[in-house]
């Protein structure tokens, strides 16, 4: 019983770390907008300059 208590244990801890190992995974760096740079309306100032 405890045997497998431990085996459980420790096969959930490996599945943790290799979820969080892929999750990790992506492209490097900052996320950019899309598109040309004066079509871009975001992030925006506060107050609007309306």
């Amino acid at each position: 019983m405890m045997k497998r208590y431990i085996f459980l244990c420790l096969l959930f801890s490996c599945l943790a770390v290799f979820t969080m190992q892929l999750s990790a995974c992506g492209r490097k760096g900052s996320p950019k907008p899309v598109g040309p740079a004066d079509k871009i309306t975001y992030p925006r100032g506060y107050p609007p300059a309306d």
